[in-house]
């Protein structure tokens, strides 16, 4: 008999909830008062960095831009995607005005609850962060970074400039992608147009702009090869032959790594402040979650990379807090994925995992399992016990004191 037949199947992992698009109809419309409204600049005219406080002109083309982001704000401080957590909006909106400076006060952060490595920036000062960056991320030097990127966006004016650009072609409509993310989500993840070398121009400039800010304010320079160099692992990885639509407007990531990386030589042998501490005790009471959302994209090969990858740095640390909650998960992944000695390494992981004391429960009951197909009653019952222990409410408890019950009375 095999494995799944005499076991109760597992529960859903608590995937990511649902984004709740914007509305598309007041974006439509915002965007067609801003093809009649009047330019305040000409293609030829600079766009002029945004200043602490300041609001675009009424009836303008900035203005109408900004109302569109408005109305698709409003709906995403209602979706049910947001994560609405005091403690970790707290530290993450504190490292976004660290970060943006005097600028602090224009500026919303938003965090989502979509486990995928995105964080973007409207024209109108609203920020969204995705839970699947907050887990690839490590300390709080990686975060001022993205971060500083995504407030650069906004600094910069790209939204403007980007859009004034679309206006003088003849695809002004499917230019909505060169908009930053609000409206790219009101799109959906999958559905946005191609953009123009014009936009990765602006892209590169947010991440220099961004760079320098943060390095200026005494972060590690290190942080953005770190990123990108965790990231072109990813990649590398994955059997996607393009990158995921929400990207296409920036350099490849190989490129990014070369570019931040030689960054960095310049500050070479100066201290800078990671944070590593402050970032981990922020993040740690949403892991469990996250990494479950992680393995619930059914990306397994991805998801192998970037849980060894988080597992390999907390080792490196030092950090030996998450040892068990990495161990089971990249235990799940294999085993989950299943191809040639995964369920061995699955194995192996698992006894690894659970010698740790931060071991879910979880791992207690997927070890039970593995150690009852080897054959080890013994060991199998008091993993089982220990189950229970830990979770001592789980639906399946009447089960599992079956199994138990008949591996104690196996001859």
């Amino acid at each position: 008999m095999s494995r799944a037949a005499v076991r109760p199947p597992r529960r859903s992992a608590p995937a990511p909830l649902r984004f709740v698009a914007p509305r598309l109809a007041c974006l439509r419309l915002a965007l067609a008062c801003a093809l009649a409204a009047p330019a305040l600049a000409s293609a030829a005219a600079p766009i002029e960095p945004i200043r602490p406080g300041e609001r675009p002109g009424a009836g303008s083309t900035e203005a109408e831009l900004w109302y569109g982001m408005d109305q698709a704000e409003r709906d995403i401080k209602t979706a049910p995607a947001l994560v609405r957590d005091p403690a970790l909006n707290a530290y993450v909106q504190g490292v976004a005005c660290k970060v943006a400076g005097e600028h602090c006060a224009d500026l919303r952060v938003y965090i989502v609850d979509v486990p995928v490595f995105n964080a973007s920036m409207a024209p109108n000062g609203a920020m969204l962060v995705f839970t699947g960056a907050l887990l690839r991320m490590q300390d709080e030097s990686e975060l001022a970074l993205v971060l500083g990127h995504e407030f650069a966006h906004y600094r910069q004016r790209h939204g403007l400039r980007g859009w004034t650009k679309a206006k003088s072609t003849s695809a002004v409509m499917a230019s909505i992608a060169i908009i930053p993310s609000v409206v790219a989500l009101a799109a959906s993840l999958g559905g946005l147009a191609s953009v123009s070398k014009f936009s990765r121009d602006m892209e590169r400039e947010a991440d220099q702009v961004g760079f320098d800010r943060v390095v200026g304010l005494g972060y590690d320079p290190q942080a953005g090869a770190q990123v990108w160099g965790r990231m072109l692992r990813e990649e590398k990885s994955s059997k996607r032959s393009k990158p995921w639509p929400v990207f296409a407007s920036h350099p490849n990531t190989a490129e990014r790594l070369e570019d931040t990386a030689a960054a960095a030589k310049a500050h070479a042998g100066a201290p800078g402040e990671v944070g590593r501490d402050a970032y981990q005790a922020a993040m740690r009471p949403w892991l469990d979650r996250w990494l479950a959302a992680e393995l619930s994209r059914r990306t397994y090969d991805t998801s192998i990379q970037v849980i060894a990858d988080l597992r390999e740095e907390a080792q490196r640390a030092g950090d030996q807090g998450n040892q068990g909650l990495y161990g089971y998960y990249l235990a799940e992944a294999y085993r989950r994925r299943g191809k040639n000695d995964d369920r061995q390494r699955s194995a192996q992981l698992l006894s690894e995992a659970v010698a740790h004391a931060d071991a879910p429960p979880a791992a207690w009951r997927e070890q039970a399992y593995a150690l009852r197909e080897r054959k080890d009653a013994a060991a199998a019952i008091d993993a089982f016990r220990r189950y229970l222990a830990a979770a001592p409410d789980a639906e399946e408890r009447p089960f599992i004191e079956k199994t138990i019950a008949e591996l104690e009375t196996a001859p």
